[in-house]
């Protein structure tokens, strides 16, 4: 059985989840979003 050769653009040397190059995103949950909406309101 002979396979198609196929190269890829992505690999553990270049995925940036294994260099360490991954940008950090940290989004707030619904709580902590509810939160600092309606803690406008509670100060006025």
């Amino acid at each position: 059985v002979t396979y198609p050769y196929v190269t890829i653009d992505v690999s553990s040397a270049s995925h940036p989840f294994y260099t360490g190059k991954q940008k950090a995103v940290a989004s707030d949950g619904r709580g902590a979003q509810l939160k600092r909406r309606f803690k406008t309101l509670s100060a006025k």
